[in-house]
């Protein structure tokens, strides 16, 4: 091989070598923003779903404050309700400020930066509107706490708005990540199209061996693209599905069992006086506490089509497909034994030596005509029953979507 061949074959390899590289580093990086936009949107969607339900749940202790006679019971509500207000308020700042790990104000899409700011929805002003009023309402003496209070009329009347523009601020956060991941996907798999070419034409003149050890690499990144989808419907202190998870297994369940004419049985369980298991033990006990109720919630589920998911927080939900009234129950005095069995120190908890759950259970037929929120709901305010009638037991509810 003369001089000449040798110079434009070595020129080709450090062209080709090259742009193999900077092409292996494209669909590297293109994997990493894929990795970073899958978290950010699971801890978007987590922060922005946990406003909802706390903004619903500041409704419901601004109800109960002016409900309550009780001074004692008065006091644990106004300081439940203030610190409502503080985690509000802490989220709000995490969706809409610089902060570590979250999206800051200048890379929110111009359909959010409307949603947060502009005419109609304005949620800034709306949230802070809407947590002002609740403060208000939390520091105003007995005697004011009425049915006519001007606070309660403005949480009561802006409330269903405000949770319906949450969950459009959710669904936001979904379809916006869920489309810059399809279009990294589309970078990801053009450069590895790229690349395959390339060490097609390499392999014939130079390097022939080396192709089989780069699509090796790019079927082991195909792996980890897929098990960090995996990943992301994963609670990631419990290891069993997420809120997001739940979501879709309920979506798909739901005209299934429509079309079969088949009952759900939905199960929603909350850990008793929680909070004062975390001010007594500490948070890192806590987040053990919850690892443990959330094994012996799986370990009580004795077919695979069950489901149990963490709902959030001290929060778990269960998906019984076709299951009756006397199943369903079973099923939640399982979960209610397996937990109190776990036998976990509780000093502070008034009802047990040891940590207990609350259950609500509702059960329905799927109708297409009709969401699962309805069913949801039912479960929820059983759940809360169970709480007012001394916790520790399950309450249940039949036909609630009739």
């Amino acid at each position: 091989m003369n001089n000449h061949s040798l110079s434009k074959l070595t020129r080709t390899y450090v062209f080709a070598l090259s742009l193999i590289a900077l092409l292996t580093l494209a669909t590297f990086i293109t994997m990493h923003l894929v990795i970073l936009t899958q978290a950010d949107s699971a801890r978007l969607v987590n922060v922005s779903g946990s406003q909802r339900f706390l903004s619903q749940k500041t409704a419901v202790l601004s109800f109960e404050l002016v409900y309550t006679l009780k001074s004692s019971d008065r006091d644990l509500l106004r300081q439940e309700l203030l610190s409502t207000i503080v985690q509000i308020q802490k989220n709000f700042q995490e969706l809409v400020t610089d902060r570590t790990q979250m999206i800051s104000l200048h890379q929110l899409s111009p359909k959010m930066q409307k949603m947060y700011f502009d005419a109609p929805h304005n949620m800034q002003t709306r949230m802070s509107q809407y947590t002002t009023e609740a403060l208000a309402l939390a520091n105003e003496p007995v005697h004011l706490l009425t049915l006519d209070n001007p606070h309660l009329t403005y949480i009561i009347q802006n409330r269903e708005n405000l949770l319906e523009s949450l969950d459009q601020i959710v669904l936001l956060y979904q379809q916006e990540s869920e489309a810059k991941i399809q279009r990294l996907e589309i970078v990801e798999t053009a450069s590895g199209g790229i690349i395959l070419l390339a060490l097609a034409y390499l392999g014939l003149y130079i390097f022939r061996p080396l192709a089989n050890t780069l699509l090796k690499e790019r079927a082991q990144l195909e792996h980890a693209n897929q098990e960090l989808r995996l990943l992301s419907s994963v609670d990631g202190l419990t290891s069993i599905p997420n809120r997001r998870s739940f979501d879709q297994f309920l979506s798909q369940l739901w005209p299934q069992a429509a079309r079969n004419a088949e009952p759900i049985a939905l199960i929603l369980c909350d850990i008793d006086l929680f909070k004062a298991y975390n001010d007594t033990y500490g948070h890192l006990q806590g987040d053990d506490c919850l690892k443990k109720v959330a094994v012996a919630l799986k370990d009580s589920m004795k077919r695979q089509v069950d489901f149990v998911a963490r709902y959030g927080g001290e929060e778990f939900v269960v998906v019984l497909s076709n299951t009756n009234l006397d199943g369903a129950t079973t099923v939640a005095e399982t979960l209610r034994a397996n937990v109190e069995n776990l036998a976990i120190p509780h000093r502070l908890s008034s009802i047990s030596p040891s940590v207990t759950i609350s259950l609500g259970v509702a059960i329905g037929y799927a109708n297409s005509a009709l969401s699962p929120e309805k069913l949801i709901e039912a479960a929820d305010n059983a759940l809360y029953q169970a709480k007012q009638d001394g916790r520790n037991r399950f309450v249940s509810v039949i036909n609630p979507l009739s």
